[in-house]
């Protein structure tokens, strides 16, 4: 009983010290980084942490809606449609989890809204909805599941809806490794083991 409870205790210890082979850092991903006075916008060639596409990046704060974290969030049909993108420090093979929250703009059909997501030059789909017509923004929180290249990888949004300075919205850019499966099932398998040595103990 000592060896198999040396055993379970190992399993629950791997898994709980088990540090991600690559922790990918956003930098700037709510857009807080920059600032812009309440009830303003503008556009800029970059961000900190992003770099703008041919037409630069549309920082706004509490105009057409607010940010879903802290107070800025951008749209990327600024003139034209435009891009945001940044590269981060990623692990070949290392499962990652892409996260940001989305929203049409208020008043505009979805025909404008559409925002592609790019994970290294591949995309991961078109985001796009009609917005309201109370002027609030519909957040949605969007998850993607990608694979990390060596050294780094390109996370990229770009505006793909109407050509006409109307588009969807964009915060909150999060990029997470994901424990593998085995360590997940260390983890399970070492607690379910000290549980039921427990109970035999008692």
């Amino acid at each position: 009983m000592q060896i198999i409870r040396k055993v379970l205790t190992a399993c629950l210890f791997s898994a709980l010290t088990y540090v991600p082979l690559a922790s990918a850092t956003i930098i700037n991903g709510s857009f807080e980084a920059n600032t812009q006075g309440n009830g303003t916008w503008n556009i800029y060639s970059n961000l900190v942490g992003w770099t703008g596409g041919p037409y630069g990046i549309e920082l706004r704060n509490n105009v057409a809606g607010q940010a879903y974290d802290g107070v800025n969030y951008i749209e990327l049909d600024t003139t034209h449609n435009s891009a945001a993108s940044q590269v981060i420090g990623t692990i070949l093979g290392q499962s990652y989890l892409v996260a940001f929250a989305y929203s049409p703009r208020t008043g505009v059909t979805s025909g404008s809204n559409g925002i592609e997501v790019f994970w290294n030059n591949v995309s991961q789909g078109i985001f796009t909805g009609a917005g309201g017509s109370n002027g609030s923004n519909n957040w949605s929180v969007i998850s993607l599941n990608v694979t990390g290249g060596a050294p780094t990888s390109s996370l990229r949004f770009q505006a793909v809806g109407r050509d006409d300075s109307y588009g969807g919205s964009l915060d909150a850019v999060s990029v997470t490794s994901v424990p593998e499966p085995g360590t997940l099932m260390l983890l399970g398998i070492g607690l379910v083991g000290l549980s039921f040595a427990r109970r035999k103990k008692a």
